[in-house]
C-alpha cells in the first residue's frame, strides 16, 4: 500500500482535493464533529476512524463497521484493509455517506435547523423567518 498511500497533511481549501481520494482515515483521539468527515462524506468517501466524538452519529449506517469499537492502530488498520481490498464496498459506503451528507449537512438544512433551535429557545416559533422576509 505504501506506493499508493498519500498523507497530505494540511491543504488549503480541501474541497479541491478530497474527491481524488479513495477514503478518509481519521486517527484523531479527540474530535467532536470533525468537518473533514463531513467534507469526505460530501465527496462520496467511506470513513475509517476511531470512535471519537460524534463520528458514529455522523456517518451512514453502512459506514459504521469501519468506525472502530476502541481506539488502536491495529483496529484502524483492520478497518482500512477491508476498504482497501474492496472497491465496490468503498463505492457503496461512500454513496451512502454522500446521501446522508446531502440530507443532513446541506447548508440550507443546517440553517433551517439553527433557525428552529433559536426560535424554540426564544419561545417564538417562526419569528426569525418573519424577520428574514
Amino acid at each position: 500500500m505504501a506506493d499508493k498511500l498519500v498523507l497530505p497533511g494540511f491543504l488549503d481549501r480541501p474541497y479541491r482535493y478530497i474527491g481524488h481520494f479513495d477514503m478518509l482515515a481519521l486517527s484523531s483521539r479527540s474530535e467532536q464533529f470533525p468537518i473533514s468527515v463531513v467534507e469526505a462524506m460530501a465527496a462520496g468517501l467511506p470513513i475509517a476512524s476511531y470512535p471519537v466524538g460524534d463520528i458514529r452519529r455522523m456517518v451512514s449506517a453502512e459506514n459504521l463497521p469501519f468506525v472502530t469499537e476502541l481506539p488502536g492502530e491495529v483496529r484502524l488498520r483492520d478497518a482500512l484493509q477491508a476498504l482497501v481490498a474492496d472497491p465496490a464496498l468503498r463505492a457503496s459506503v461512500g454513496a451512502a455517506n454522500q446521501a446522508k451528507a446531502r440530507a443532513e449537512y446541506d447548508e440550507a438544512v443546517m440553517i433551517a435547523r439553527y433557525r428552529a433551535l433559536y426560535e424554540d429557545a426564544l419561545g417564538r416559533p417562526g419569528v426569525l423567518g418573519e424577520l428574514l422576509t
